[in-house]
């Protein structure tokens, strides 16, 4: 055998192309929140090939008319709604604006996030604010709006929250943003249960180590080189985060609920000696 390490299944693209030729979501409805790059925007194109019609979100209009236009090419109907979920208003805005011009919604993603760094003991009340109500309250007001619409409308829906694999392996400077996706795996679980009779799953995708992220340059991030800190070799990709979100789309995951998946190449199992 020779000793070169075989590609992935994301790169055998044949694999992939197969997964998505029966259109399993055909005819549903996603709202995906910050879908205009990075995960979300990955998140979106793979439900779209999977034939969902997809409801874009993000802060600016430009690139929420961008990923819209994306999504039509992949041949389902698509609009976007700016919305900065930084703003409680805001949040609810965006529910009712969905609501009012979807005739069912099926599956809610909350993805948008986002951090702040530096240390705890300079967090202002300013960052406190913009980092709970972008990572767990916003996401708490569409889950409460779209969980009301499902049951109105017997609707046996999905909502998948996004986490990350800061909330049991500390992210430096992170504290807050941390402590706000725990929140989001805690209502997560409480969601799941309150909603398991109405037949609406529940879940969360909790990343690990992603490779660009959005905002890291930004950020003046440097992770150095750990990918020896991960098992499987490598960083995530933002497919592997989509890959787990389209299960959870999927009927077959119906009796997974209340549950955080994380997706981080077996990292959280490694202790570094």
């Amino acid at each position: 055998m020779s000793g070169s390490t075989p590609p992935s299944w994301i790169e055998r693209g044949e694999i992939v192309d197969n997964a998505f030729r029966a259109r399993r979501l055909e005819g549903m409805t996603a709202l995906v929140t910050g879908s205009t790059r990075g995960l979300g925007r990955t998140i979106a194109e793979w439900l779209a090939r999977d034939g969902a019609n997809i409801v874009v979100s993000g802060r600016d209009e430009e690139p929420v008319a961008a990923s819209v236009a994306a999504m039509k090419e992949l041949g389902v109907e698509s609009f976007g709604i700016p919305a900065d979920l930084a703003e409680v208003e805001e949040a609810h805005r965006l529910a009712d604006e969905v609501l009012a011009r979807v005739e069912q919604l099926d599956i809610l993603v909350n993805n948008a996030g986002m951090s702040i760094r530096g240390h705890f003991w300079d967090v202002t009340d300013a960052d406190w604010d913009y980092q709970v109500n972008v990572n767990v309250r916003s996401p708490f007001i569409l889950a409460q709006q779209t969980a009301k619409h499902m049951i109105e409308k017997g609707i046996r829906g999905r909502i998948v929250n996004i986490s990350t694999i800061g909330v049991t392996q500390c992210h430096r400077d992170g504290a807050v943003y941390n402590l706000a996706k725990g929140g989001v795996e805690t209502m997560t679980r409480n969601m799941g249960y309150e909603l398991a009779p109405y037949r609406i799953g529940v879940n969360c995708v909790a990343p690990g180590a992603i490779a660009d992220r959005p905002g890291a340059r930004e950020r003046g991030e440097n992770w150095g080189d750990f990918r020896g800190s991960i098992p499987i070799g490598r960083y995530g990709r933002a497919e592997d985060i989509a890959s787990a979100v389209r299960y959870f789309c999927l009927p077959e995951s119906e009796f997974i609920t209340g549950q955080t998946l994380l997706v981080d190449g077996g990292h959280a199992t490694y202790l570094k000696e």
